[in-house]
């Protein structure tokens, strides 16, 4: 029960920044510092130091921590999402896209039906996404 109430509140606490970037109630720089916090408290390690890695490097990483690897990863997909959507470059969106769709992959097959659809639903927008780049 705390592994799902774990996932869950990591799910809404990205959905509420998601919608927040929707509405264009937040800044940029506020993402950028919500982004830093969630990497913090719920992966333990800086968001640059991440997202400066190549994609299977991290997952090393969250394999080695042998803690939460699959939360960790849709945590990840979910950072790299919201990079993507708020990035004004089109490259950089599409690679930021692009990392998400690696890390929502090596989540997928989740025994959580909730994490699974979530992960489904974001592959599927990401995939309609970067085809359209």
């Amino acid at each position: 029960m705390l592994h799902r109430d774990y996932i869950l509140n990591m799910i809404e606490q990205i959905g509420v920044l998601l919608r927040r970037i929707f509405n264009k109630s937040i800044s940029n720089e506020d993402v950028e510092i919500r982004l830093d916090e969630l990497s913090d408290q719920w992966i333990g390690l800086p968001l640059s130091m991440l997202l400066s890695l190549p994609e299977e490097e991290v997952y090393r990483l969250f394999e080695d921590s042998n803690r939460m690897v699959i939360e960790k990863s849709y945590l990840m997909g979910d950072i790299c999402r919201v990079k993507g959507t708020i990035s004004q470059d089109k490259d950089r969106q599409r690679q930021y896209f692009e990392k998400a769709l690696y890390f929502y992959k090596k989540c997928s097959g989740s025994d959580d039906e909730k994490l699974q659809q979530e992960i489904d639903k974001s592959v599927a927008e990401l995939i309609v996404k970067i085809e359209a780049k």
